[in-house]
């Protein structure tokens, strides 16, 4: 009997499709179900201990909003990105009370705008007048700027903490970084954003979200504080002496 190896060829092809899609369903679950956890947290947390918090918190964004910036932006959010638009579209604007700390939870419609001015100048060349680098080198770019760095969060003076979809040969695709007008060294928070929520999430539950009120830090400080990433080394110790030195 004749054996038609294309056939065989196609089924076996068609079969890696299906099996390959259904991996991607389950880690999406999966996945999906981790953040349902961190954001349960986060709100069980606030709810206990500051509900004013909860109050700048806007409500959840819908499926289309969330794609109609990917549009815009030409990109795609990781899924576990999406699940904390999914639970709220960011902080009202100006609000007293800072999510991340002294870092103020983007809108989808801040990220636009605060992305846009950057994207501007990318194409005005700010990269061929400034650069930046990687504190732990190779893991971003060596750019002052990059349109696929996505803020998140924002100090109000044009710093932010987002995630990097261009990331440097030692990088990872989804790593959490720093960037900004005052970022001339990027740092990796975390490798990717669920892993950076999860570790939000503990500092909180461990009483490490010291600073609530929408203050600017004294960049001339006596106590070692000189920058928004020194900021977010007093807030976290342990994490940064294990990983970073000192500037």
């Amino acid at each position: 009997m004749f054996h038609d190896e294309s056939q065989s060829s196609t089924k076996l092809k068609s079969n890696d499709f299906l099996f390959s899609k259904s991996v991607q369903v389950t880690l999406q679950f999966k996945n999906a179900d981790v953040m349902n956890e961190i954001l349960n947290r986060i709100e069980i947390y606030f709810q206990k201990y500051l509900p004013e918090m909860l109050d700048t918190l806007n409500p959840r964004a819908t499926a289309s909003e969330i794609e109609a910036v990917e549009n815009q932006l030409g990109i795609e959010f990781p899924l576990s990105f999406k699940e904390l638009y999914k639970w709220h579209n960011g902080q009202i604007k100006g609000s007293y009370l800072r999510l991340f700390d002294e870092l103020e939870f983007l809108s989808l419609n801040e990220i636009l705008i605060n992305w846009r001015l950057w994207a501007e100048l990318v194409d005005n060349g700010i990269n061929d007048d400034l650069s930046g680098e990687s504190y732990i080198p190779g893991k971003v770019k060596k750019m002052y700027a990059n349109k696929k760095w996505i803020p998140f969060a924002f100090d109000g003076f044009a710093n932010y903490v987002g995630i990097d979809l261009d990331p440097g040969e030692q990088g990872k695709v989804e790593q959490v970084i720093s960037f900004g007008i005052d970022e001339y060294f990027k740092f990796v928070f975390a490798d990717d954003f669920e892993t950076f929520l999860g570790w939000f999430v503990t500092q909180i539950e461990l009483g490490n979200h010291k600073i609530f009120c929408r203050t600017r830090i004294n960049t001339n400080s006596s106590d070692g504080i000189r920058n928004f990433l020194s900021y977010w080394k007093a807030l976290f110790p342990q994490k940064f002496r294990s990983e970073f030195n000192e500037f």
